[in-house]
């Protein structure tokens, strides 16, 4: 490669100023200086295209540059910095210099402008609510409960003082969200909104997207009941006193403990737990974090060809029987993974189901190295999914445990919901950090000093059950703390809130989302005084019924409104005064407590509420995080009336 001349570096490196080096420069210096101003002419393009989102005039502004688009399709520098360069110089290498020290200048300007600017960005596949089509086909976006958008607007409010970050989106520069407004439209559903549009000019125009929810009406909860109850999290257990070097030593202890376990590998009936078996069941929220199929209506329909366990479940109880499970999969030729084993052992470690499984379609690939599964050993499965689905019903009991290494994967491939879940992968931890799980391979190495899934012939699932169900059977034999050094987030004390209040549901549903007698939440409201963050409610209700103590009744910060109008007026008074404000919107939900609803009559409540809540959102100062929520409601009328989330910052 050819070099530049020694005198004109000096003359470079002296004057500290770019100069011409085109007759001398090498092609390939050329083209990677080139690459280098498309890459920052395309970030300096990214920049100015999100401040002009900002502008109040950006139609003008949007329109203008779509016109230089049109005419510079073809060269990238044109097309984002016409200023920079000259139509008779785009080519050369001296002009592409000089246009990226401009850009250069030009992005840290930009760069800096935007780091005070609060963005927030949807993870999951959303909704499009300014087109027709509400939602994009092939699209399956996992559920979303209220519970999550509680997660969202706690962490906008005190950040990483929250419990748990939001796993469906993305906050940035959330510490400069001036303040977080929730405006609540009660018994409005998504359905409600796709079916009268028409009547929603205002929210049309203020969001583009939203995400589904499910409402918490399907499983005989309310929508205050599921949002102000906020679960206690590991990192609040440790500010409690736990600490992570505590936890490294329970650990330890937990290790020299299991040679005691290893000379009596089979659990004795007559020895009881050191603790409940029912502390250790996955959480409604846990589950739906852990991605596990909850009989929940979706408008994507992904669990529709789901079933139950049971026909009617038990209340599960200390005296639950466990069972271990694991399944097999292959590749089958429309690309997915499809049960070809199913395994299920007892408490005494008895395997009582064990049988091949033949899929549906043609097996493209065995995965022997993980299933086992040999194209032979399937030469004589006949037994389908169906029939695999009947059998689990008749043998397992109504309240039955199910135990296992990431079940929601088995459960999946079963297409079957159950309640009652112990999994491997939270209740144990060698990391201490909740995100970050172990195989059972190592496990069932280093607490029941057996090695599994070793050599050529891939994984046995009825190998697999058993450590699974022997780690849970040790754990119950010594502590809470056992083997976690994490440590455990779930169930342990009391919580001091009223019973929901019963609404008529499934009677198989309702036992997937009971939160226990004995589940750690805290009130929403108490975590922001904590944290020295101002809180107000304004709603018709009065919401002193969610509290049992004198003490919360008179902390609670609420403002009884007659009406909507009236709700939305106080609103507007105190919209400075608050780092979070709560505002509920009833007058849709009267009108359908009557029998008979008239199209007329919804329409003209609709737009009523439309327009009183565009008047909230043009009123609203910059920098403020603000999600409106359609809470769902029961029907009969349609398969899913789920809730929809908009948000947005102002």
């Amino acid at each position: 490669m050819a070099s530049i001349p020694r005198a004109k570096r000096k003359n470079y490196a002296q004057n500290g100023k770019i100069v011409t080096v085109t007759s001398v420069m090498p092609e390939r210096k050329k083209r990677r200086l080139e690459a280098k101003c498309k890459r920052k002419a395309a970030l300096l393009s990214l920049l100015q295209s999100r401040q002009t989102e900002d502008i109040k005039n950006k139609k003008t502004e949007d329109d203008s540059v779509e016109s230089n688009n049109n005419r510079n399709k073809n060269n990238v520098l044109v097309n984002c910095l016409p200023n920079f360069i000259s139509n008779d110089k785009k080519d050369s290498v001296e002009s592409n210099i000089e246009a990226l020290a401009k850009m250069q200048q030009e992005t840290l300007i930009h760069m800096k402008k935007r780091q005070g600017v609060p963005e927030f960005l949807i993870k999951f596949p959303a909704l499009n609510i300014s087109e027709k089509d509400h939602f994009a086909e092939n699209e399956v976006s996992p559920p979303l409960f209220i519970a999550d958008l509680q997660q969202l607007l706690l962490f906008a409010v005190i950040g990483p003082a929250a419990s748990f970050k939001p796993r469906w989106c993305q906050l940035k520069n959330y510490s400069k969200i001036s303040s977080t407004f929730l405006i609540v439209l009660k018994s409005v559903s998504l359905e409600d909104f796709k079916m009268y549009k028409e009547c929603f000019p205002n929210l049309s125009k203020h969001f583009k997207q939203g995400v589904e929810m499910i409402s918490p009406a399907q499983f005989g909860n309310t929508t205050e009941e599921e949002f102000f109850k906020v679960p206690v999290s590991v990192n609040q257990l440790w500010k409690l006193g736990v600490t992570k070097r505590e936890g490294k030593q329970l650990l330890k202890q937990s290790l020299a403990n299991n040679q005691r376990y290893k000379q009596n590998e089979r659990h004795k009936e007559s020895e009881a737990d050191a603790f409940p078996r029912t502390f250790l069941l996955l959480n409604p929220l846990q589950m739906a974090e852990e991605n596990y199929p909850l009989p929940v209506k979706t408008g994507n329909d992904c669990y529709k060809e789901y079933v139950f366990s049971q026909d009617i479940y038990e209340k599960v109880t200390d005296k639950s029987p466990l069972f271990g499970l694991d399944c097999e999969m292959c590749k089958t030729e429309d690309g997915k993974n499809s049960l070809t084993r199913v395994s299920i052992v007892n408490e005494k470690l008895e395997t009582v189901y064990d049988t091949l499984v033949k899929p549906k379609l043609k097996i493209i690939d065995y995965l022997f190295r993980f299933s086992g599964i040999t194209p032979k050993m399937m030469e004589s499965a006949t037994t389908t999914l169906q029939d695999v689905q009947q059998k689990i019903k008749s043998l397992l009991p109504k309240d039955a445990i199910l135990c296992g290494q990431s079940l929601n994967f088995d459960l999946d491939s079963l297409q079957m919901f159950h309640p009652y879940v112990i999994d491997t992968s939270t209740i144990y931890n060698l990391s201490g950090f909740r995100n970050r799980k172990v195989g059972l391979k190592r496990l069932s190495f280093h607490f029941l000093g057996k090695e599994i899934q070793c050599g050529n012939k891939g994984h046995s699932s009825v190998e697999d059950a058993s450590a699974s169900i022997q780690l849970v059977l040790l754990k119950l034999n010594n502590s809470l703390e056992f083997g976690d050094l994490a440590l455990y987030n779930g169930p342990i004390v009391a919580h001091d809130w009223k019973a929901p209040i019963q609404v008529n549901t499934d009677p198989s549903t309702k036992f997937f989302f009971s939160p226990g007698e004995k589940s750690i939440y805290r009130s929403f409201f108490d975590i922001l005084t904590e944290n020295k963050k101002k809180s107000f409610m304004i709603d018709r209700k009065d919401m002193r019924s969610f509290y049992k103590n004198d003490d919360d009744v008179a902390a609670l910060p609420l403002k009884t409104a007659k009406s909507d109008g009236e709700a939305i007026a106080t609103a507007q008074e105190n919209l400075y005064n608050h780092d979070f404000t709560w505002l509920q919107l009833n007058a849709f939900h009267d009108i359908t407590l009557h029998n008979s609803l008239d199209t007329h009559d919804i329409k003209d409540c609709l737009r009523k509420l439309d327009s009183q809540v565009g008047k909230l959102l043009d009123s609203m100062f910059s920098k403020m995080l603000v999600a409106v929520l359609l809470t769902g409601r029961q029907s009969e009328k349609y398969e899913s009336e789920n809730a929809m989330t908009l948000v947005k910052i102002t």
